[in-house]
Order: structure tokens, then C-alpha cells, then sequence
């Protein structure tokens, strides 16, 4: 296992790095291909895949249930699109979305290491996750998040006796986010704390858990996908399922790898803007989305993810918010799955990208739904408003 810059390539040795000494770049654990097979059965979750994974003592593996997540078969979207669908559903982890998968890596990572707290930032599900396991590993979270954080998962971080301070701005402004980021790294410095921020840029190790989505559909399914959307708001999601599905290419074990398709929200489309454009870097602005997860107008991973779609492994588009939530509507009403609004997001996205477009028979597609629908109380009174429940007396029911 080494370090290797995103930007400059230049390797390390050194496995504590957290950015690269040259330039500053995004650093990628980078493996060579095991001398045993990459699946060891004898392991849970995601540790079935710690040959390829950064080195944890058994004794140190958090587990809360993470990974393993179900492959679920479209039985209406697939038939109205002509293409073979699925979903996989990632709302079925511990606290509700994939962000236990980097929380599992990350804070076995910290106790590893000896690590005495953790420190980060989120809009909700990663708070949520790493609050969990950090009261699994018994160490203090300091967490600063949205000033406007849906209420429900604010309530899902305090109820794991998280520390959290609300930051005016942040999720709106990148100035203000980039100050955030830059004073966590000076506390984290400083303590010797581990940086729970869900991305490759500000922990390369902890998002090794991304790409054990993967491994997983590697296994799942009888062949490759061709296509795999993912929501982006930072786009560690996509980066870290692109990397999954590469390092499996590169040592042989799938024949080929699926195109990566991120899909943002119009309201905070850096990626996709800067990607129509051709640009190397994520487009600056304010975000006005209104789709919790995808307000990241300062994406930390948004670099490397152009990276892997200049190459041509991927892509990106955006979608207005009122198209995620009637998608999602659609897949409770329809499908049976009940996510988050930026869990419909790479199913908005697939529609729009598809529809109307020729031989879509041969597609073979997997959307991630990032994460279950209870995590947005709000959006799910306003799916149900106006449906009412009449009450009758015994007499008069009718069956």
C-alpha cells in the first residue's frame, strides 16, 4: 500500500499522509494486486475486503452491520425505459445511508492509530454515521454542520451525544466553507485529532469504505454494468465507486468497468458546469439548492472526479430540485423504495440522461440510492400531504 497524487503522481511510503507533500494534492491509497483472493469470506461487511483496504488490526475493525447492502431489480422504471435497472440500496446501513461504510474505515483507521477524537463537518448523514461509531469507539466528536440542517438528522447526530456547532453560511458560501475546512485541519493539526470529513481530500483512508459498493456489485451481479449513477455533492461517492470498479479492472478481476455518471442538483452544479465546459476544476457559486447532501457549492473531491471524467470514464449532468423529489415520489410510489431526496437524484439523473435516446435495451444500469427516507422528516409530510385517512365505523366497512 502507497500514497499516490491525484495531480502531480508523485508516491509515498508513508501511510499517515492525509495530502501530498509536493503540491498539495488529493492523495489515493493505491495497492497492488493480493497475492490471495480479494474476497475473504470469513470477514463481515466491509471487511470482507480488507486485503484491499488500508491495514486495521482485527482487533480495531469497527462493525456495526455496514456493507452487504441489497440489489434491488426495477419492476416498473426498467419496463417504461427499455433497460435492465437496479438499485442499490444503501438506506439499509446502520444509520440510514453509505456514509457507515466510511465511518466503519475511518474511526478503525483512528483507533489504529491512536487517535483520542475525531473532528468534521456534515449536512447530516456522515454526522449521523461517524457519531455512531465514534460512540462505539468511545472517543469525543466534535462536528460543525449546516446552519439550516434538517432537523431530523440533526437529531440522529445528538442522540449519539455528538458535540455540534451550527456555522452561519456553511453549505451556502464557499468562502465560508473553505474558512471551515482550514480551521478543522488547524484543530485536528494541533490535538492530534482524526479528520472526519467524508472526502478523499481530507481523508483518503476513512473513504476507502466508498468503493466497497464496488466490490459488492462486482459480486452481485452476473455481469458488469455499463452505466453507474451516483448523486454528487462533494462527489466522494463517485470518486470512491469509480475507484472500486478500476482497482477490480486494473488487477484482472472484471473485464471491463461500468461509465461513472454523477448528477447534481441545477441549484449546486459545479461538477457538471465545469465538466459541460471542459474545465479541470469544479465551477465556484453559491449553492440555492434545496436537496440536503447536494449544497456543497466548495466540492472537495470535485477535482479529481472531472479527473476521472476527462479521462473518459465518466460524466456529469444536473437536474432541478422539483425533478429529484417527484423521482422520488415515483420510486416509493412505484418501486417500493422510500429514500432521501439525494438518493433519487442518480435515478432523476438516469431518466433524463436516457430517456428518448436509442438503443437503451442494451443498457445495463445501477443507480446508488444513497439513503433511506426517514433521514427528511419534512420532505416526508410534504409527500403526504393531501392524503387523507377517513375514519369509519365497524359497520360500514366494505371489503
Amino acid at each position: 500500500m502507497k500514497m499516490v497524487c491525484s495531480d502531480c503522481r508523485q508516491s509515498y511510503e508513508d501511510s499517515l499522509l492525509y495530502s501530498c507533500p509536493g503540491c498539495n494534492g488529493v492523495l489515493l491509497v493505491h495497492y497492488e494486486k493480493p497475492r490471495e483472493k480479494w474476497q475473504d469470506g470469513t470477514q463481515q461487511g466491509i471487511w470482507k475486503y480488507h486485503r484491499l483496504l488500508p491495514k486495521v488490526p482485527s482487533k480495531q475493525r469497527m462493525y456495526l452491520g455496514e456493507g452487504e447492502t441489497p440489489l434491488i431489480r426495477s419492476v416498473s422504471l426498467a419496463k417504461r425505459l427499455g433497460i435492465e435497472l437496479y438499485f442499490k440500496y444503501e438506506g439499509s446501513n446502520p444509520t440510514g445511508s453509505y456514509k457507515d461504510r466510511i465511518a466503519a474505515m475511518g474511526l478503525s483507521w483512528a483507533l489504529a492509530n491512536g487517535r483520542e477524537a475525531c473532528i468534521g463537518t456534515t449536512s447530516g448523514n456522515a454526522g449521523a454515521a461517524v457519531a455512531a461509531y465514534a460512540a462505539r469507539a468511545g472517543i469525543p466528536y466534535h462536528l460543525y454542520v449546516l446552519e439550516h440542517m434538517a432537523e431530523t438528522k440533526l437529531s440522529q447526530v445528538l442522540v449519539h451525544n455528538a458535540l455540534v456547532r451550527k456555522v452561519a453560511g456553511f453549505g451556502v458560501s464557499p468562502q465560508v466553507g473553505d474558512l471551515v475546512f482550514k480551521r478543522i485541519f488547524e484543530a485536528a493539526r494541533l490535538r492530534d485529532w482524526e479528520v472526519m470529513v467524508t472526502a478523499f481530500r481530507y481523508n483518503p483512508y476513512a473513504m476507502e469504505g466508498v468503493k466497497t459498493i464496488a466490490f459488492e456489485l462486482a459480486e452481485q451481479m452476473e455481469s458488469v454494468p455499463t452505466q453507474v449513477y451516483t448523486a454528487a455533492g462533494g462527489a466522494g461517492l463517485f470518486v470512491g465507486v469509480w475507484k472500486g470498479f478500476d482497482e477490480l479492472f486494473r488487477f484482472g478481476s472484471i473485464p471491463s468497468k461500468p461509465k461513472m455518471i454523477a448528477v447534481q442538483s441545477s441549484g449546486c452544479s459545479n461538477i457538471a458546469t465545469a465538466y459541460e465546459a471542459g474545465h479541470e476544476q469544479p465551477v465556484s457559486a453559491p449553492s440555492t439548492s434545496q436537496i440536503s447532501g447536494l449544497q456543497v457549492p466548495n466540492p472537495p473531491d470535485g477535482k479529481v472526479a472531472l479527473s476521472v471524467m476527462l479521462s473518459g470514464d465518466g460524466a456529469a449532468l444536473s437536474v432541478e430540485d422539483e425533478e429529484i423529489w417527484k423521482v422520488q415520489q415515483m420510486l416509493a410510489e412505484e418501486e417500493g423504495i422510500f429514500c432521501e431526496p439525494a438518493g433519487a437524484a442518480s435515478v432523476a439523473g438516469m431518466i433524463k440522461s436516457l430517456e428518448g435516446r436509442e438503443g437503451r435495451r442494451l443498457e445495463r444500469v445501477v443507480c446508488i440510492i444513497s439513503g433511506a427516507g426517514f433521514k427528511d422528516s419534512a420532505r416526508l409530510s410534504e409527500m403526504v400531504r393531501g392524503k387523507r385517512v377517513p375514519l369509519l365505523q365497524a359497520e360500514e366497512l366494505d371489503l
